[in-house]
């Protein structure tokens, strides 16, 4: 696996621990982390939520804003990652992501376009589909 792809996977991995450090803030450490979560994503990032909507950056960090420690017993769980294209950085890769919580799981399939091309990795593309148990 090229260096793009295992730096794109491993930041799967470190951006959704500071989303469940933000929606849990155990310890008081949601509003630690908000800072360099929302830096990660590029300034004209855009995502397609799982209802369909296409938002930015702004609707981004008023959703982690207004979420802090709200869901104190989530766990994020990341599962099959599948790079699916990388140039010169840019990588696309789609991952399972699974929200547990209260013996609930509700699970979806994100697909994501990650810049690895500099020393601060960012997310520019983010599309989330529900799954259907």
């Amino acid at each position: 696996m090229n260096k793009a792809i295992i730096l794109a996977s491993e930041n799967i991995h470190t951006l959704h621990k500071w989303i469940q450090q933000v929606f849990t803030d155990r310890n008081g450490k949601g509003l630690e982390v908000m800072e360099e979560l929302i830096s990660s994503f590029d300034p004209e990032f855009t995502m397609i939520t799982q209802q369909g909507k296409v938002i930015g950056v702004p609707e981004v960090k008023q959703l982690f804003t207004s979420s802090l420690g709200k869901r104190p017993k989530l766990e994020i769980i990341i599962e099959d990652i599948v790079p699916i294209f990388n140039d010169k950085g840019i990588v696309t890769i789609r991952y399972c992501e699974i929200h547990h919580e209260c013996h609930q799981y509700k699970k979806r399939i994100s697909t994501a376009i990650i810049d690895t091309s500099s020393e601060k990795l960012r997310w520019l593309y983010l599309h989330e589909t529900p799954i259907s148990e």
